[in-house]
């Protein structure tokens, strides 16, 4: 993954006023060693940051879960992504409450699941969507998840893919000082 290609806004919920924009030095992307990257499996990654983060009262780091998050809980996604189907991404910071899906549920629906996943569905049409790829899904004051993929369309009928979090955590504290 090319680093250059990639920076962080923090610190705004909009892209197009307030906030900072903090280049990326590196990308360090997950491979199983078993299975490799395969589509929505283990769609991670930790980015190294050239400069780091100034916290204030609008940029703060979040912790990272190290648990399952109970079936059923309310989750928070959001993200920059489009804002519907064929819809330009949006300027301004969106977020949604989802909830996770049962395992077998999310295997039966998606045909993707992994012990590394964690699916959220929505009530209503309202999900993640195309752009929102690597965008955090919060519990409890915690990260439980980074967004990978939708099926079918942007708020459709089936839920929405993360990478879990507390599956990766000791491959993440292997990479962070």
């Amino acid at each position: 993954m090319d680093a250059k290609l990639l920076s962080v806004h923090a610190g705004s919920a909009s892209l197009k006023e307030g906030g900072h924009r903090y280049t990326v030095k590196r990308a360090i992307v997950h491979v199983h060693l078993n299975e490799g990257y395969v589509a929505v499996q283990h769609d991670i990654a930790v980015l190294e940051m050239k400069e780091a983060f100034q916290y204030d009262s609008y940029t703060q780091p979040i912790e990272l879960a190290e648990q399952e998050v109970p079936i059923g809980s309310q989750v928070v996604i959001s993200g920059y992504g489009r804002v519907g189907d064929g819809q330009p991404a949006s300027d301004v910071l969106l977020y949604n409450t989802m909830f996770v899906v049962e395992n077998e549920v999310c295997q039966e629906i998606t045909e993707a699941y992994g012990r590394g996943l964690i699916c959220l569905d929505k009530k209503g049409t309202h999900g993640a969507c195309n752009g929102d790829s690597g965008g955090p899904a919060a519990y409890d004051g915690k990260l439980v998840g980074v967004a990978n993929f939708i099926l079918e369309h942007c708020g459709g009928d089936y839920p929405d893919g993360y990478a879990k979090v507390a599956y990766y955590i000791d491959w993440i504290r292997q990479i962070l000082p």
